[in-house]
């Protein structure tokens, strides 16, 4: 019995230890971007190639990547991307970089608006 108490107490302390790291990091951040595609083209071999390379780099990964959006309240967007970042301030430091500021040009040829937020969310 004595073994048993042993190894629950390891297993509450290991759940303990990684549940005050995993607060300390903070909550996890979302960009989410709304998309109305004009030039298909010049979108896809050109914008998401470069884009991608920016996101990838700077730590960020894609959750949704669709155009393929079923209506269920209000409008819907034509086009969705969702990334997650490890906090805002690693999502901020993409976006302000220059390597995605050079990518913007790009999308502008491609697109007729772009809606985009970042959200904070829960751990």
């Amino acid at each position: 019995m004595q073994r048993y108490s042993t190894v629950i107490a390891a297993a509450l302390a290991g759940a303990c230890i990684g549940g005050l790291a995993a607060q300390a990091m903070g909550p996890s951040a979302y960009y989410i971007v709304e998309i109305d595609v004009t030039n298909e083209d010049v979108f896809n071999k050109q914008w998401i190639p470069k884009a991608d390379e920016t996101i990838k780099a700077a730590g960020g990964t894609y959750l949704v990547r669709s155009a393929n959006i079923e209506r269920i309240e209000g409008a819907a967007p034509k086009r969705l991307l969702i990334t997650k970042w490890d906090d805002l301030d690693k999502l901020t430091s993409w976006r302000e970089s220059d390597a995605y500021m050079r990518t913007l040009p790009m999308l502008d040829k491609a697109v007729k608006s772009v809606r985009s937020y970042a959200v904070e969310g829960v751990n």
